[in-house]
């Protein structure tokens, strides 16, 4: 096994792959002292973070061969136990006889597929150094292994996809209020809406080709970062049930309701277990979920749930119901880029507001701990849906005590005062590339 780990270690000295690569805002530091972890959905671009990473160190620190270890833990030339993961010090050892581990700079991908991998790290940080970075692609591991094992002595980084500013840098896109480049930044809006920001698609001009790859990122999500990693024995109905999960995009849903249409297409499964799978799917970035807005944390998280998956584009290679729906689109879109501004892998940081009569879309809370509702239309022209929206909007804002809320929309554009609450109304494209909110 060792001399197949040192032809792996040896692979990855081509300086070549990292001028392929566009450069994303990961927040992740080359010169901290700390273990820093780069955590989201798979196809994301957590690898290629890290070989920028490498690549500005080797470049700023004048690094010699072998002062940069990188290994993927899913390379599938290697099954791993715990008690063989020394045996990658050891290969090292022997390429760069002359290299003090000390001196080593250590990358390691999709930590979550090697058995032990949590004590491996903490020891090289203990003894060697503390320059370490990895990758997982279940948060469960920072949830639980680092947690509990590193004691926190790492600093968590999450990678999502693209962001449309993001987007629109890797199309190419030249953004702009006005004229040529407003036109193009809307058709590119337009593009992003329906089929998302996962890196390795913006490029293709072939729908089928680009659902494919979704459809292809849905079943590597679904088999090794649930199935294999819970090591689940029961997974038939598993398709099922987060296909009902996709059905509910802007409503509450309750554990049981899933249970009950889980149980009506005759699959078997304890309602605990889908408590269980449905937070399996969450620590696996398909969905994320938030809670409503109150003033009792115990009741918040308590509350029933909403669900937003992770893009709009894995969510349409899912299910087909969304394509013409961009209502629907739009609020899974607004959920995400909050969330981006204000959450993080411990705290969503937004939340839903409801009472008897009315509904907020969101409410979240700023880092200055200020609480802004948010409605999300697409069009506020049919009738009564501009005063139904604003009624949920200031009753969101009334029990928040906030004197400002937002409208996104596709179109439409207003500033004003309403019962003592700044309103302000801005298409979506815009909020997203222009605003800070």
């Amino acid at each position: 096994m060792k001399d197949k780990i040192k032809e792996i270690l040896s692979e990855y000295t081509d300086n070549e792959y990292f001028g392929k690569l566009i450069i994303r805002d990961t927040g992740i530091l080359p010169d901290l002292e700390k273990i820093q972890v780069i955590i989201g959905p798979r196809r994301v671009g957590k690898t290629s973070a890290m070989f920028l990473t490498m690549h500005e160190l080797k470049q700023k620190e004048q690094l010699a061969d072998g002062q940069i270890l990188y290994f993927n833990f899913e390379d599938e030339r290697l099954q791993f136990r715990a008690e063989d993961l020394d045996l990658i010090l050891q290969a090292q050892t022997e390429l760069y006889p002359n290299l003090n581990l000390q001196d080593v700079r250590f990358f390691f991908d999709e930590v979550q597929a090697a058995p032990g991998w949590e004590k491996f790290l903490n020891r090289i940080n203990e003894t060697l150094t503390k320059k370490i970075w990895f990758t997982g692609s279940n948060s469960a591991v920072l949830h639980t292994k680092v947690k509990s094992v590193m004691r926190g002595r790492s600093l968590a980084r999450e990678l999502l996809p693209l962001s449309f500013r993001e987007y629109c840098h890797f199309s190419g896109v030249q953004t702009g209020k006005y004229g040529k480049a407003k036109t193009q930044t809307i058709v590119a809006f337009q593009k992003y809406l329906v089929y998302g920001g996962f890196p390795e698609t913006v490029t293709l001009d072939d729908n089928f080709l680009h659902m494919s790859y979704l459809q292809e990122y849905y079943n590597a999500m679904l088999l090794r970062d649930i199935v294999e990693y819970n090591q689940l024995s029961n997974y038939s109905y598993l398709r099922a049930l987060y296909r009902h999960a996709t059905t509910t995009i802007g409503k509450t849903v309750s554990i049981r309701r899933l249970f009950n249409q889980i149980k009506s297409q005759g699959y078997t499964a304890s309602l605990n277990s889908l408590y269980e799978v449905m937070d399996m799917a969450e620590n696996a970035y398909l969905f994320k979920r938030i809670s409503k807005f109150d003033h009792s944390l115990l009741k918040s998280d308590k509350s029933d749930k909403k669900i937003y998956w992770i893009d709009n584009g894995l969510l349409n290679a899912i299910t087909i119901q969304y394509t013409s729906n961009k209502g629907l689109l739009l609020e899974n879109l607004v959920f995400w880029e909050l969330y981006r501004k204000y959450g993080n892998v411990y705290n969503n940081n937004v939340f839903y507001y409801k009472d008897g009569t009315s509904e907020c879309d969101f409410i979240v809370q700023t880092h200055e701990e200020k609480l802004i509702p948010v409605q999300v239309c697409w069009s506020l022209s049919g009738i009564g849906t501009k005063d139904r929206e604003l009624k949920g909007l200031l009753k969101a804002c009334a029990y928040s005590k906030s004197q400002q809320a937002w409208i996104i929309c596709a179109d439409e554009e207003d500033d004003f005062v309403l019962d003592g609450v700044n309103i302000k109304i801005i298409p979506a494209w815009k909020w997203l590339l222009f605003t800070d909110v």
